[in-house]
């Protein structure tokens, strides 16, 4: 069989004769394929540096400034950076202002607290309502005020004025009717005096072990005027009289001031008058010891029996003290 070649079968012939051993060496070790160029990853599949590394991840920039109220101090060049206020129970203690510090602590007891109320260089004003406990046949109810000026805490001096509204009692009618027995009694009408007070005694009161209530009792003396007047035994027939002398009178009670008010005390107090009354003489009403000359007023008066009377009322009062503030001072 006979076959032909072409040029180009002859030349590659010719350059195998003269290279053996180049064409050997590329058969044996043919050249590897070219390496497939890496496909472009996904957006999902990013890999960041710091990742690789072991370092946490960089946040993005909301995240960022979330973070900064963290506690962050240096930023990515190493600039510091200023903390933000810290949150929580500590952000709270740290933005309490001095007077709300203030205010908690005056709402715990403290072992040792100054004196609540100060009274040095006021004015104090005390309305006050009353009723007598030691006459049982005649019952007086009083009306009065007082005012008092204070020399120190613990001095005052001032007025004191009254006014009684008095009635017999059902122990004075039945009296009347069960013993026939006529009763002679006077009624007090009004008095004044001039008074000066001290305070012996300060304190406090736990209530509850929640407040304390601060206290302190006091002593009055002072003297002045009363005015009486009889009940007759016979008011049908005779007028009754009246009777205005001097008078001296003592008084104790206690003063309670409140946590928050400055100006406001409660009070309560017994106080005595001791004086020389007139009463409504023996002789005076119908019968045959009788003397018809005693029926006028002013001659019931001038034969009228004298005899040491004694008034004691216990009251209640509410006091008003001016100026309403007061400044505490400390020695230096």
């Amino acid at each position: 069989m006979r076959r032909s070649l072409t040029g180009s079968a002859v030349l590659l012939a010719a350059w195998a004769f003269t290279a053996p051993g180049t064409a050997a060496a590329a058969v044996a070790a043919p050249a590897p394929p070219a390496a497939p160029a890496p496909a472009a990853p996904a957006d999902d599949d990013t890999i960041v540096l710091d990742e690789a590394e072991g370092e946490a991840p960089a946040k993005p920039a909301g995240d960022a400034k979330a973070g900064g109220e963290a506690g962050v101090s240096t930023d990515l060049f190493g600039d510091e950076k200023k903390k933000a206020p810290v949150t929580g129970e500590a952000g709270k203690v740290s933005a309490t202002s001095e007077a709300d510090q203030l205010k908690q602590d005056k709402a715990f007891i403290t072992v040792v607290q100054r004196q609540r109320f100060l009274k040095k260089k006021r004015f104090e004003l005390q309305p006050q309502i009353g009723i007598t406990v030691n006459d049982p046949f005649v019952r007086h109810y009083t009306v009065g005020a007082e005012l008092n000026y204070w020399i120190t805490n613990r001095m005052a001096v001032g007025i004191t004025g009254t006014a009684f509204f008095g009635n017999k009692t059902s122990r004075y009618t039945n009296i009347r009717f069960q013993e026939s027995v006529l009763l002679t009694a006077n009624k007090t009408l009004w008095q004044a005096s001039v008074n000066f007070l001290y305070n012996p005694f300060y304190g406090k009161i736990a209530v509850f072990n929640r407040a304390l209530m601060h206290w302190e009792s006091y002593v009055q003396v002072g003297g002045g005027a009363i005015q009486t007047q009889v009940i007759p035994r016979y008011e049908a027939i005779h007028e009754p009289f009246r009777h205005l002398t001097g008078q001296g009178n003592f008084a104790i009670g206690a003063r309670f001031y409140g946590p928050r008010v400055d100006w406001i005390s409660v009070n309560f107090g017994v106080r005595t008058w001791i004086y020389q009354d007139k009463l409504e003489p023996p002789e005076r009403g119908p019968g045959p010891n009788q003397l018809d000359s005693l029926d006028s007023a002013d001659a019931a008066k001038d034969a009228a029996v004298k005899k040491l009377a004694f008034n004691v009322v216990f009251f209640l009062g509410l006091s008003f003290y001016f100026p309403t503030t007061f400044q505490y001072t400390t020695r230096r």
